[in-house]
Formats: structure tokens, sequence, C-alpha cells
């Protein structure tokens, strides 16, 4: 199979899984689904012996925080490449992160038995399915590139599965996770590693930092030009300082700080692009042109739009309290 074609049919995999755990989110409280999932738990827990539940036990544990992070701080030891130290700590943080997002989004509780291992917080989708997937899958993915064998290659990857699979399966032995749970973890972790591999590989470190640092330089060397050069900006910073002032003496709630902070940005946002607005019509038509200073004008008014509307939310704000006040 050639290169274009695997890109290809990765790319259907991960999709097919983003559609199916889409599928399945819809449905997790459903009596159908409640239904396979305890038929599912009941002809695994009949396989129930104390040699068992203390494999499972061990393989659980594998994916858990204890055995993860050690294992995190060891990789970055072992790869000596910044990019790759950077991608093992992203990885682990993202699909931590992404876990905790949806379990609050859906909360499903866990499954109501009596389980063989203490667990909490909510249980849709299995985080310990969603790490074991992220986590073996992306170090698999940086140790293939280090061997040249196909067999190793292949050992490298059928190991990682057989090991994700056996996690997946100890959560539902254990009864801390439905079937559900684990599949979901398994189908959301195959789409997040599959956009992580990709940004990965396109990411050059040092390149982007820089590029990043000279973003927020020339950043703000534009906020402190237009502040220099612009009475307007000066003038509409001196207000956002006198609204500041009013907003702690009046102790504002939280939402109507948001309330300012968001006519703050407005209105200095609008006035920095009438800024740039003027200064490119200027190097364009130096010389006198009515539709150069249409163009002006509308910027301009753009920027008193916002200001007016500004200033009517502020009076909205804070006319009631200051009438309470006195």
């Amino acid at each position: 199979m050639t290169l274009q074609k695997r890109k290809k049919l990765f790319l259907k995999i991960a999709l097919f899984c983003f559609l199916a755990f889409l599928f399945l989110s819809k449905i997790i409280f459903t009596n159908e689904i409640n239904t396979i999932d305890k038929n599912i738990y009941e002809g695994i827990i009949a396989l129930k012996n104390d040699c068992l539940t203390l494999c499972m036990k061990i393989i659980t544990s594998l994916s858990s925080s204890f055995v993860i992070l050690p294992l995190t701080f060891l990789l970055l030891f072992f790869f000596k490449e910044k990019k790759q130290k950077a991608g093992i700590i992203c990885n682990v943080g993202g699909i931590v992160l992404l876990n905790q997002i949806l379990k609050r989004i859906l909360k499903r509780n866990r499954p109501n038995i009596c389980p063989l291992l203490a667990a909490s917080g909510y249980s849709f989708p299995s985080g310990h399915a969603m790490v074991s997937v992220a986590f073996y899958g992306f170090l698999t993915l940086l140790l293939s590139k280090k061997v040249s064998s196909k067999k190793v290659k292949h050992f490298l990857v059928i190991g990682t599965i057989s090991l994700i699979i056996l996690i997946g399966f100890s959560r539902i032995y254990l009864g801390v996770h439905y079937a559900s749970d684990v599949l979901a973890g398994y189908l959301c972790a195959i789409c997040y590693l599959y956009l992580f591999n990709k940004a990965y590989q396109t990411f050059s470190l040092k390149k982007n930092c820089i590029k990043l640092i000279y973003s927020f330089k020339y950043a703000f060397t534009g906020i402190l030009s237009a502040f220099k050069t612009e009475r307007n900006m000066k003038i509409h910073v001196s207000i956002m300082c006198l609204v500041i002032l009013f907003g702690v003496v009046l102790k504002i709630s939280t939402l109507e700080w948001m309330i300012c902070i968001f006519c703050f940005a407005l209105v200095i946002g609008s006035e920095m692009m009438n800024t740039a607005i003027e200064k490119i019509v200027d190097i364009a038509m130096p010389e006198k042109n009515e539709k150069a200073k249409l163009a002006k004008d509308i910027a301009a008014g753009s920027v008193l739009v916002c200001a007016i509307a500004s200033l009517l939310i502020g009076l909205l704000l804070f006319l009631p309290k200051l009438f309470a006040i006195l």
C-alpha cells in the first residue's frame, strides 16, 4: 500500500470513529444500550476468579496516573529531541483534558454494581481506555521510527493493540465501566491520536516557537504604536481605566466584568483597525481621492458605532448602581 493510500485509509478510520462516537454519545442513556452493557458485563463477570481479578487489577493500573506519569517522566530522558519530549507531554495532557471535558458534558454515572476496584467521577467515556490508546499509541509511533525491522514494528503494533484491549477489558471486568464507556473511549482516542499525530508531524518546535514569539512582539509593538500616535486611542484607554475604577468601587459581578471587558476589546480593537485602514489608504492613495476619503470615513464610523454601543451598555450597567447609592 502506498503512503498516499495509507493516509486516506487512516483518515477514513478517524472519520468513522468520530461518527461512531457521536452516535454512541447520543444513545448512552437509552434502555437498549443499558441492556447490551448489562449482558456484556454478566458474560465477562462469569469468568471471575481470584487469579484473574489480580491480573486485571495489574493490567488496569498500566493506564492509571500512578504508572503513566512516571513513564512519561522516564520517556523524557529516553527521547533526546525536544520535539519528542514536547509531544509526549502535550499528548498526555491533551487526552486527559479532553476526557475530563467529555465526562463533565455527558455526565453518565458509573455502573450500579459492586465494583472490584474503587473509582470516582463520571463514567463516559472511559479515561483509562482513552489514555491507553493515546499514550501507548503515540509511544509506538515514536518507537517505530527508531527501528528499521518490519518484524519489530509489527510486534510493537500487535503488542500495543493487545495491551489496549486488555486494559479496556479490565475496566469492564472490575465493574468500574460499562462496555459502551470503553468503546467510546477507544473511538474518541483514535480520532484524537490521528489529529495529534498529524499536528506533531507538521510541527517544528524551534521554527514555530520563534514565529510565536515574534508574532507577540509585533502585536505589542502595534498596540504601543497605536497608543502613542493616535489621540482617540488615548481617550479610549482613559475611559477604560475610569470604568475599571467604577467597577471596583461598585463591586460589579463577574458577568458584568465580562461584558465590560468585551466592550473594551470591541472599541480598542475597532480603533486599531481604523488606524490600520487609514495607513493603508494613505500608502495606496497619497493624493486626495473621494473614494479613499469614503473608506476612511466608513472605518471611523465603525469605531463610533462600537463606542456608542459600549457607552449605552455602560450606562445600563452603572446607572442603576449609582442611583441605588444616591
